[in-house]
């Protein structure tokens, strides 16, 4: 009985070329990011342009509304299959200027601002698109093997990147970078979506903009989802792309396969976790999950702040997936449940305003890290996270009750 309702989404053709596209995506930006922040980390060897670095990439958050936006009013078939050939066409850039030994440090910081545009559309794409492809009593099935499949591809990429990069240098490994972005591109092609009732473009953009704000404003619960994805963008998920390349190379002493193997274990627990959520109906609990495993997702991390052996470091990120699954996955759950179809667009491109917490938090770990140390940093990110936590829950009570 469990193994069906954990398969339940597989059923729908729509869900299995989606979840194809999106497990393409990640594993190519997952190389991405390992190559990329070795790369910028050793040519520098300052931490605090690694986090700036870190933060261009996701400069889409910025206009993630106005996105939003487009996806209530287009084919959201044809935006998806545009923003993965942007992501491919910044790829190859990437791989030809090393090819001909012309890449350059502030190459990869423009290229990697323009692909983190596409970035933030994808992410608005893959929560919306999510409630397009199954009904709405699969919604939590469909966004835990959603994300238990790209948590694969998150282990299985930083394995491949940082082995390539060690072994073979920058150019091979985007080969595979590139191949990703266009196999996506090809199955999110492959999609049939529904016709929809595109009412919003019938009215400007800016009155699509405030409508969805209003909704916001009036909707607790909604508010309280916004506010807590804010919070672990800054303190929680920032993490990974400025602290454990300085924790793998300056505390645990080891290369680019080494953080591979750290992001690998941390996406090993995250994949137990999507997995559990998807297939265990008592773990899809709503708000009150949401406030327990943010907490305990804080806290586990402080574990690690203090570890200096590969092995304990690597077992206690794995404990850090399982609770950052049951976060995300219920956090994206409730939130498609609560919005209505014809706002869903609009709210999703908010949700993905509040990834900007993201860079904000890479570029403060940065500045801690390179002054203070990793540990610190890390330990000033869960004292944040912990006490933020339970302001929200304090004054948006009706999310601790939302199912």
């Amino acid at each position: 009985m469990a193994g069906s309702l954990l398969l339940s989404s597989f059923k729908q053709r729509n869900f299995r070329f989606f979840l194809t596209a999106e497990s393409l995506t990640r594993v190519g930006d997952q190389i991405e990011v390992v190559v990329l922040a070795w790369v910028i980390l050793v040519e520098t060897g300052q931490p605090f342009l690694l986090g700036i670095f870190a933060a261009l990439r996701f400069v889409g958050t910025l206009i993630a509304p106005l996105y939003g936006v487009m996806m209530d009013r287009y084919d959201r078939r044809l935006l998806l299959v545009g923003g993965r050939l942007v992501s491919a066409a910044m790829a190859a850039a990437i791989l030809l200027l090393a090819v001909i030994d012309s890449l350059q440090v502030w190459h990869l910081f423009v290229l990697s601002t323009i692909s983190g545009l596409a970035r933030t559309f994808s992410n608005v794409m893959r929560e919306v698109l999510t409630a397009d492809v199954v009904q709405p009593r699969l919604f939590a099935n469909a966004i835990g093997l959603t994300r238990s499949a790209t948590d694969i591809m998150h282990m299985v990429g930083p394995f491949i990147g940082g082995l390539i990069l060690k072994w073979y240098g920058i150019a091979p490994a985007y080969v595979p970078v590139v191949i990703a972005y266009l196999g996506s591109a090809a199955a999110g092609y492959m999609l049939r979506l529904p016709q929809r009732d595109r009412a919003a473009i019938k009215t400007s953009v800016w009155r699509n903009l405030m409508e969805a704000g209003g909704y916001i404003r009036r909707s607790e619960v909604v508010l309280a989802l916004l506010l807590m994805a804010f919070l672990v963008n800054n303190t929680a998920l920032s993490v990974k792309d400025v602290l454990l390349p300085v924790f793998a190379h300056e505390v645990l002493e080891i290369g680019p396969d080494g953080l591979g193997r750290l992001m690998s274990s941390l996406f090993a627990g995250a994949f137990v976790g999507s997995i559990g959520v998807a297939g265990v109906t008592w773990l899809q609990r709503g708000g009150r999950f949401i406030v327990v495993s943010s907490l305990a997702w804080h806290g586990v991390f402080l574990l690690f702040a203090y570890s200096t052996w590969v092995g304990p470091s690597m077992g206690t990120l794995f404990v850090v997936g399982v609770f950052q699954s049951f976060t995300m996955v219920t956090m994206a759950t409730l939130l498609i449940r609560v919005t209505p179809e014809e706002m869903r667009g609009r709210v999703m491109g908010a949700r993905s305003l509040a990834v900007y917490g993201l860079p904000m938090g890479l570029l403060v770990a940065g500045a801690i890290s390179g002054t203070l140390g990793a540990p610190i940093a890390m330990a000033c990110n869960v004292i944040v996270g912990v006490v933020a936590t339970l302001l929200i829950v304090g004054w948006l009570r009706r999310l601790w009750w939302a199912k």
